[in-house]
Parts: structure tokens; C-alpha cells; sequence
């Protein structure tokens, strides 16, 4: 049944008339981010943040600044380097089929796609994938005899990446020139509440981590739409407060933006940053990011914005890259360059074309699925036959298979027969 649209269309008309008398204009907002913005002070912008790291105050989740010698000014802007002669590209993503309650037996399927791509070189980029069908009773179903959560199988599918991702560059780590290891998704990875197995889920995240680190790429998470993200707003309106006494007095507006609220910092950065530049490195505040760095200094998650851009348009996106990659100029550069190198080469869309062939590897289709479960439901009437087959005698099997599966036939004319 399609949606009576004669029931709803006053109510659209309502809605624009309401829109109408909306404020839109956030040129004010970008004026004040702007002047924080140009006047920060390290020093300043230090005494701040340790003001809300003391233990008599709560709720400030925004961006701080990288604390390391060789840091960015918070408002730095970074011009495009000269990218490498030659570098090595990974790229992982995963497709998943999400178990079904009322299907024949309980699965779930996970496909990482991996894509290898050689700058600087005449080498054939490398496709890859890796399909792997759950059907045990312990991956299947929880503790309680449930079947697990879509959200547990996404969480899954994120682990399997990074190990993945991991294992590819450490089979590569000894060839010449930098090892880029692109991740498509933010590097903060944080099981989901109702992950009975979240703790030994984050830990395979961190060990993976701690392999992609040894084997000596540089890691990003390549955030393609960071549109909610207001981190750095954030911290401008942090600059704002005068004193300790007058922050810990208005301490529930830490999570807020204060007058900018509605600027986000995807809006921000595309009016201040020029195609191809990036903006200070920084990390957030947050409990999240701490649990990380009590892991290790090396895996606090770090975060820089850039203006990615081709022949026909620019965006704002986010990356993520761990404390090591950070503290490294070097691998700063190339991690920098090579992403906007990757977006040169896709078509109208500004996107690494790595992580676009690894996505295309991993999906998974109507069709492909419906031929899973034809495999699938193929196997469960050979393992019912046989079972029917080894424990009912003769009569009652005959009985058994004759009312199940029923197959209709229609007697043939013998004319139909010799024609063929």
C-alpha cells in the first residue's frame, strides 16, 4: 500500500512555512570561529585544557592539542607536500550478510575486500578478498541462546578488517618506499554496548594495531562525511572562558558550542582551508580515546581535517591516524599526499581509489546472497536425506521423502518423447 500523500501534504506545506522563518545564515557564527581561531594562543589554548582534565570537572569531549614537541598550532593550515616517488597503498573494507531468524539455519557471512596499489611504479594493483561463513552455534548466538545482533556482526566485520589490513602490511614491510595502510572508518573502534564479546573484540582491534605498528606502515582512517563533527568548535568556545572559577561554574556548557552552536567543523574548515591543504593534528578528549592511550602511547588516536580535491570539485574530510604515524613528519607527509593523490585519480567524486576498489570487492549482492542460500539450503536437504536416510527403515523413509520436497511431474505424449 503506497503513502496517502492527499493526508500529508498540508502538513509538508506547515513545515515550510516554519522553514521560512528559520535562520540559516551562520556568517556571524563563522566570524566569531574565525577571530578564535586566528588569535589562539598555544599557551592559552595548553592552560585550558588543563583546566578540564582536573578531576572536579566533566563533559569537555573536544579537540586538544597533539602533545609532542613538533606540534601544529591548532590553527595551522598545511600546505600539500610533494608526495613520494613511490609508496605502496592498502586499502581494506568489508561486506557482510546479517543472520536471519527465520532462515533454515542460522549464519552470518563476512567478505573483507583488500586492495593493493603501487604509486610510483608499473605494477598491476592487487585485488583481494576473503569470505568467511559463520555457522557455529558460538558465533551464531550469545550466551543466552539468542542470535547475535546486527550490530555485533558489524563489529566483527571491523575487527576482521583491521587484522586483515594488519597482516597484508606486514607481509609487505620490507619493501621500498612509504606503506600506506588506508581504513575505511574512524580508527577509535568501540564495541557496541550489547557485545557480550566486546571485551575479547577490543582486544583483537588493539592487537591488530600493535601488528599494522610493527610492521611499519602508516595508518589512516579515512572519514569521508565528518558532517556531526563539531571537536574543534568546540574547543574555540573552550578559549572563551576567563578564569578556572568561571568554567567550573558553567561546566555543563563544555559540551556544547555555546553562540557558534550549529557551525560544525566540516563548514568551518571548507571556508578557511585551500584545496589540498590540512589542519593542525590534534586528538579528542574523551574516555574513549584515553582507553587507547593506556594501551600505549603510540595507539591514542590523532585526527587532522583535509580539503581533498580533483578537476572538479573539493570536500572536507576527516583522518585518523594513530600517535605513531603523528609524531612522524615524515609519514605525516606521505600519508597526506598519497590520500590526495588516491582522490585525483577517482572521477567527479573526490575519494581514495583504493578504498573504492576494496568496497567494490567486499559488497555483497541480492544476487550473490540468494546463491548463498541456495548453496545453503542445497546442504541442509543432503544432510536431512542422509539423516532420514540412516535412521528410519525402509518403509517409513519411502513414506518421508515422498512428503517432503514435492516434485510434480506430468506424463509426456510419446510423439513429445521421439521429438526430442
Amino acid at each position: 500500500m503506497s503513502l496517502e500523500f492527499n493526508q500529508i501534504i498540508e502538513q509538508v506545506y506547515r513545515m515550510g512555512a516554519m522553514l521560512t522563518n528559520l535562520d540559516f545564515d551562520i556568517s556571524d557564527k563563522m566570524e566569531h570561529a574565525w577571530e578564535l581561531f586566528r588569535d589562539a594562543n598555544m599557551d592559552q589554548v595548553w592552560e585550558r585544557i588543563e583546566w578540564v582534565r582536573q578531576p572536579d570537572i566533566s563533559g569537555y569531549r573536544g579537540a586538544a592539542p597533539l602533545n609532542l614537541p613538533n606540534a601544529d598550532p591548532i590553527n595551522a593550515r598545511i600546505d600539500e607536500p610533494k608526495g613520494p616517488e613511490r609508496a605502496t597503498v592498502i586499502a581494506a573494507d568489508g561486506g557482510q550478510v546479517y543472520p536471519d531468524e527465520q532462515g533454515t539455519v542460522h549464519y552470518y557471512l563476512l567478505n573483507i575486500g583488500l586492495f593493493v596499489f603501487h604509486h610510483g611504479v608499473d605494477t598491476t594493483p592487487e585485488p583481494y578478498s576473503f569470505p568467511e561463513l559463520k555457522y557455529h552455534r558460538s558465533d551464531v548466538h550469545d550466551r543466552y541462546g539468542r542470535l547475535v545482533r546486527n550490530r555485533t556482526v558489524d563489529d566483527r566485520r571491523t575487527v576482521e578488517e583491521m587484522r586483515r589490513l594488519a597482516a597484508e602490511a606486514w607481509e609487505r614491510r620490507n619493501i621500498p618506499g612509504p606503506l600506506i595502510a588506508l581504513y575505511d572508518n574512524r580508527l577509535m573502534f568501540l564495541p557496541g554496548n550489547d557485545a557480550y564479546d566486546g571485551d575479547a573484540l577490543l582486544s583483537s582491534y588493539m592487537g591488530a594495531m600493535v601488528h599494522m605498528h610493527d610492521s611499519g606502515a602508516s595508518l589512516a582512517g579515512y572519514i569521508d562525511n565528518p558532517h556531526r563533527s563539531k571537536r574543534v568548535m568546540e574547543l574555540l568556545f573552550l578559549l572563551t572562558f576567563n578564569s578556572f572559577e568561571e568554567l567550573k561554574q558553567r561546566q555543563q556548557e563544555l559540551s556544547t558550542t555555546g553562540f557558534m552552536d550549529g557551525l560544525r567543523d566540516e563548514v568551518f574548515y571548507d571556508a578557511i582551508l585551500e584545496p589540498g591543504q590540512r589542519s593542525a593534528i590534534m586528538v579528542q578528549n574523551s574516555p574513549q580515546n584515553k582507553l587507547f592511550r593506556d594501551k600505549g602511547v603510540n595507539y591514542e588516536v590523532a585526527f587532522f581535517y583535509l580539503k581533498v580535491y580533483n578537476g572538479y570539485q573539493s570536500k572536507i574530510v576527516r583522518v585518523d591516524i594513530p600517535v605513531w604515524v603523528a609524531r612522524d613528519s615524515a609519514r605525516v607527509e606521505a600519508v597526506h599526499a598519497m590520500i590526495l593523490q588516491q582522490c585525483r585519480l577517482q572521477g567527479r567524486n573526490p575519494y581514495p581509489y583504493a578504498i573504492t576498489r576494496a568496497d567494490e570487492l567486499a559488497w555483497i549482492g541480492g544476487k550473490d546472497r540468494a546463491k548463498l542460500d541456495e548453496l545453503i539450503n542445497v546442504q541442509v536437504r543432503r544432510v536431512k536425506e542422509e539423516l532420514i536416510g540412516s535412521t528410519l527403515p525402509a518403509k517409513a523413509r519411502t513414506k518421508e521423502l515422498a512428503r517432503s520436497d514435492k516434485r510434480y511431474h506430468t506424463i509426456q505424449k510419446w510423439g513429445d518423447i521421439d521429438d526430442k
